[in-house]
C-alpha cells in the first residue's frame, strides 16, 4: 500500500509533525471524535514547553505519556500497514492532525493536558486535576 498523503499539507514541518500525531492518534483511539480532543490535549502541552515539551514531537516522546506509542497499532501507522478500513480511518485521523498542526483545530477539552480511560485505569493524579470533559472512551484533565 502507498504511504498516504494528504495534498494539503504544504510546509515540511508540518508534514512531519502531522504525520507524528496521525501516529499516536492511531495508536490511541479510532474514534475521530475522540482523536480530536487527544490531539487538542497534545497540542496544549507543547503551549506548556517547561512542563511538557516544545514540539509534538516532544511530547510524544516523552516516557510513559502515550500507552499507544511504539506499540502494534502504533507500528501499523508507521509502517503504513493498514487493512482498507484502517487505511480510511487513518486518513480521518491525518486531516486531524493536520487541523491541529496547523491551529486551525478547536479545543472542545476545555484546555485539557491530561487525558486517560476510566474504563481501564484511574491515575492518582486526576485527584489533583480538574475534569473538563469526557466522551464514551477518554476523561479529560487539566493541571
Amino acid at each position: 500500500m502507498p504511504e498516504l498523503y494528504d495534498p494539503t499539507i504544504q510546509r515540511p514541518e508540518e508534514q512531519n509533525q502531522a504525520r507524528m500525531l496521525a501516529r499516536v492518534l492511531f495508536s490511541e483511539t479510532k474514534d475521530v471524535e475522540d482523536a480530536k480532543n487527544i490531539a487538542s490535549v497534545i497540542v496544549n502541552r507543547t503551549k506548556r514547553p517547561e512542563r511538557f515539551g516544545a514540539t509534538i514531537q516532544d511530547v510524544v516522546y516523552a516516557p510513559k505519556q502515550f500507552s499507544g506509542v511504539y506499540g502494534n497499532e502504533w507500528n501499523k501507522a508507521l509502517n503504513q500497514k493498514f487493512t482498507d478500513k484502517e487505511a480510511e480511518i487513518y486518513k480521518q485521523l491525518l486531516q486531524v492532525a493536520y487541523q491541529a498542526v496547523t491551529g486551525k483545530l478547536e479545543d472542545k477539552t476545555g484546555g485539557a493536558d491530561h487525558y486517560f480511560n476510566p474504563k481501564i485505569v484511574k491515575p492518582k493524579w486526576s485527584a489533583k486535576m480538574t475534569k473538563t470533559t469526557e466522551n464514551k472512551n477518554h476523561s479529560y484533565y487539566k493541571e
